[in-house]
């Protein structure tokens, strides 16, 4: 009898994707040594690598009850697509890649593991604002301009985006009017101005420098979460109807008050009519991903040199020139499957601030995905993000990697108050 029910506990035991994500690395670092025609030993050590810290993340949050093992599995299947792809474009860029990879684990174990020591500390809508500003500021006396955006700061042989921190300090902004919307209501005249208001104006400030540097991407993607968060946390329809009727308008102002934005719309809308010039980018994108067909050309068989900027807004055409439609279809899935994950973490939470922070991260994620291949496959306008975890650069893996461990940290405070929960009944 016992053993009737060992085997249906063993029957109900959930499958562990990690040991997926390893076969996985196992093929794509194989496929990448033997893509020249000759075992090559570096890429066999960075696959190994890669298995290693990917079971020793998994076995970590296993044992010290970190919470859901899920949404690093995924990630992990997305690493491993993105670093065999920017390992095959070039190897000097890939490895650039994977110390960036090792670096954001580090990054990643150390606010997964502290950062519920201190998120109680860190509410202060003023504060998280006055960085974001403080952050622009420094952008704008010290920063470079790159590709006609001024959104790099150099110091020496480092380089970084604040943009890409911006993000998440605009998301912690948002959480804490979420759980303080009082800390707006401002006072003018004897008159009370509502907290929305108030938000509204400090959002469109924000829109203001992100225009000033012409970085329209990361504009885009923050106003698509903060509509998100007040649609959702809020229920001010009215209200996110107004804010979407003014950033139209506004939008259809800047296409015909900035050239480069003008460019930008024209090339999307008919990229074909100039082929060899403004259009250049997604044409060649759009032929990479026709000429994959649905299997793809082979790791190594295709020619994703000719597509401008490949290794970084553009991975995810090379991803199908050669893995295929199919291939890119199961990106697709694997970022789908990570947003359910972390819309699942959400659900779990009771706190506002908590529930918020982790909606406005994995919509951080979801959205900066659906602008970036929207772009690529010419269903948006493109505008120049990464791809999350898959993109080549530093600032774009590193601040990925911290939304990670913010979401793993939050996941594991919802399965700390499962198990004081849990005890409490059982002491009763």
């Amino acid at each position: 009898m016992s053993n009737y029910y060992y085997v249906q506990e063993k029957q109900r035991r959930p499958i562990v994707p990690i040991h997926l994500v390893a076969l996985i690395d196992l093929s794509l670092f194989a496929l990448l040594s033997f893509r020249s025609g000759e075992l090559n030993s570096f890429f066999w050590i960075l696959g190994a690598t890669k298995i290693v810290l990917t079971y020793l993340t998994y076995i970590m949050l296993k044992k010290f009850k970190m919470g859901e093992t899920y949404i690093t599995s995924i990630v992990a299947m997305i690493l491993s697509i993105g670093l065999v792809m920017q390992l095959r474009i070039s190897t000097d860029v890939g490895f650039k890649q994977f110390i960036w990879y090792l670096i954001g684990m580090g990054i990643f174990v150390a606010t997964s593991s502290f950062y519920h020591l201190v998120h109680k500390r860190m509410r202060s809508i003023w504060f998280f604002y006055a960085l974001m500003i403080i952050l622009f500021m420094i952008t704008q006396i010290i920063g470079v301009r790159v590709n006609g955006a001024k959104n790099w700061i150099v110091l020496g042989s480092v380089s970084f985006q604040p943009s890409e921190f911006i993000k998440i300090l605009f998301v912690f902004f948002m959480s804490s009017f979420v759980s303080n919307p009082e800390a707006l209501r401002l006072k003018i005249h004897d008159k009370r101005i509502h907290p929305k208001w108030t938000l509204m104006a400090m959002v469109f400030v924000l829109l203001g420098f992100f225009v000033l540097q012409r970085e329209f991407g990361t504009a885009m993607l923050i106003f698509m979460v903060y509509l998100a968060i007040v649609y959702v946390f809020e229920k001010a329809i009215i209200f996110v109807a107004i804010n979407a009727i003014i950033s139209g308008v506004g939008a259809l102002v800047a296409i015909q008050i900035m050239p480069h934005l003008k460019v930008r719309v024209d090339s999307w809308l008919n990229p074909f009519a100039d082929i060899a010039g403004k259009g250049y980018q997604i044409t060649q994108s759009l032929f990479a991903i026709g000429s994959g067909g649905f299997f793809g050309t082979g790791i190594g068989l295709g020619y994703p040199h000719f597509i401008p900027n490949v290794e970084t807004d553009f991975i995810f055409s090379a991803i199908c020139e050669e893995m295929g439609i199919f291939g890119g279809i199961a990106v697709i899935v694997l970022f789908s499957l990570l947003i359910y994950r972390g819309i699942k973490i959400c659900l779990g939470l009771r706190d506002p601030f908590t529930k918020s922070l982790a909606f406005g991260l994995i919509t951080t994620i979801g959205f900066q995905t659906f602008i970036i291949i929207g772009g690529v496959i010419k269903f948006i306008p493109l505008t120049g993000i990464t791809l999350p975890f898959v993109s080549y650069g530093g600032s774009s893996l590193i601040s990925s990697f911290l939304i990670l461990g913010l979401l793993q940290a939050l996941s594991g405070s919802i399965l700390r108050e499962e198990v004081f929960e849990g005890e409490k009944i059982h002491n009763e």
